[in-house]
C-alpha cells in the first residue's frame, strides 16, 4: 500500500466499555485490514481499559487520566498516529465490513484538494433512518447533520458536502496540519459539539474539499455518552460552541445576521443557568473573536473568502427538520 493512502483510526472512550468493544470488533472484521487503531481513554473507571487490552492487544491505548472531551481526545489520538489519512470514529458506532476499504477507495479517486470524506451514518437498529450524510451550515450560524431522520435515498451517489461529522470521517493529515491552531486540530475549548463543524469550516476556508461516500457505511447509537452527562450539558455546549465557531469563521455580515439566534440562545442559557451561564457564553465569544486572526492567517493563501464560503454552503433550515431536531434535543436534555 502506498504511504499516501495509509490510514489510522482514532476512537475516544469515556466509561463506554460495551459500546467501545462492539465498535472495535467491527473494525476487527474489516475486509481491508491495512490500518492501525488508536484508542484514547478519557479517564474511564468502568473497566474499559482492562477489557480493551485483553481483547484487542494490538490496539494502541492512550490514557489521559481525566475526561478531556471529544475534541482534545481526538487531538491526542491524531498526534499519536502516522497515517497519511486519519479516520475519526465515534465509539458508539458499528462500521460496515467494507468501511475502511470504501473510504480508501474514495480517497484514491479524489484530487489533491480532497481532504475530508463523510460516511453514510444510519441510526443503530434503524437502518431505514439516516443519522448523517454530512453537515449542513445554516444561515443563523447553526449546523446539523444532513439528511438527519430521513430515509436513505435510492441511487445515493457520491457528492460534495460542506464538511463531515467527526463521528465517522476520514481526514487528510496534510490538511489537518494546514489548518491546525494553537488550540489543536480540533479546538479543545469546544470539549464536544460543533468541534467538527469548526474544523470543517476552517478546512473549507483553506480551499479543501469534502465528499460524501454512501458506500462507506456506519451505524450509530447516537449520543450514548452525552446521555450520561448531567442537566443541560448538551444544550449548553451547543449554544456556547455555536457562537465561538461563528465568531472564529464567519464574515462580519454573517455574524450580524446570526445575532437574533445568538440573543435567543443567550436568553435560554440565562433561564437554564442564570448569570453564570451568560458569563460562560461571553467567555466563548471572547475566545472565538480572539481566534479570528489565527484562522485568517491559516486559511488566507487560497483566496477563498469567508463570505464566498457562506454564499456557497449556508442554507435555510427546513422547518420540519428543525422541529424534529428540537424534539430530539429536548429528549436528550430532559426538557
Amino acid at each position: 500500500m502506498s504511504d499516501a493512502f495509509s490510514i489510522s483510526v482514532v476512537l475516544v472512550n469515556w466509561n463506554s466499555r460495551e459500546d467501545t468493544l462492539r465498535c472495535l470488533r467491527s473494525l476487527g472484521s474489516q475486509t481491508d485490514t491495512d490500518f492501525d487503531t488508536v484508542l484514547v481513554d478519557n479517564g474511564s473507571v468502568d473497566g474499559s481499559l482492562e477489557a480493551i487490552r485483553a481483547e484487542f492487544p494490538l490496539v494502541q491505548v492512550l490514557e489521559t487520566g481525566l475526561n478531556l472531551g471529544f475534541a482534545e481526545g481526538c487531538n491526542r489520538g491524531i498526534d499519536a498516529t502516522s497515517g497519511a489519512w486519519v479516520a475519526t470514529l465515534n465509539n458508539d458506532t458499528v462500521a460496515d465490513v467494507h468501511w475502511v476499504a470504501e473510504l480508501r477507495r474514495a480517497a484514491r479517486a479524489g484530487d489533491e484538494r480532497l481532504g475530508m470524506l463523510q460516511s453514510r451514518v444510519a441510526f443503530m437498529g434503524e437502518d431505514a433512518r439516516l443519522n448523517s450524510t454530512g453537515v449542513l451550515l445554516y444561515r443563523d450560524g447553526g449546523a446539523c447533520d444532513r439528511d438527519a431522520y430521513a430515509s436513505p435515498r435510492e441511487g445515493d451517489v457520491e457528492e460534495d458536502v460542506f464538511c463531515p461529522t467527526a463521528g465517522a470521517a476520514l481526514y487528510r493529515r496534510a490538511m489537518l496540519e494546514d489548518v491546525r491552531l494553537a488550540s489543536g486540530v480540533f479546538d479543545r475549548t469546544f470539549f464536544m459539539y460543533f468541534e467538527d463543524v469548526d474544523l470543517g469550516w476552517r478546512c473549507t476556508l483553506a480551499g479543501w474539499q469534502a465528499r460524501y461516500v454512501p458506500s462507506a457505511r456506519v451505524r450509530h447509537a447516537f449520543q450514548a455518552s452525552s446521555k450520561r452527562q448531567p442537566g443541560r450539558f448538551v444544550g449548553t455546549h451547543l449554544r456556547r460552541n455555536r457562537l465561538r465557531m461563528v465568531l472564529k469563521n464567519g464574515s462580519f455580515g454573517f455574524i450580524v445576521k446570526t445575532l437574533p439566534k445568538t440573543l435567543y440562545d443567550a436568553c435560554e442559557l440565562v433561564v437554564w443557568g442564570g448569570p453564570k451561564a451568560l458569563a460562560e457564553l461571553a467567555n466563548a465569544a471572547v475566545d472565538g473573536a480572539r481566534q479570528r486572526r489565527e484562522v485568517a492567517l491559516r486559511t488566507h493563501a487560497t483566496g477563498e473568502t469567508r463570505s464566498a464560503v457562506e454564499e456557497r454552503w449556508a442554507v435555510t433550515s427546513p422547518e420540519p427538520l428543525r422541529r424534529e431536531l428540537a424534539i430530539q434535543l429536548r429528549k436528550l436534555v430532559g426538557r
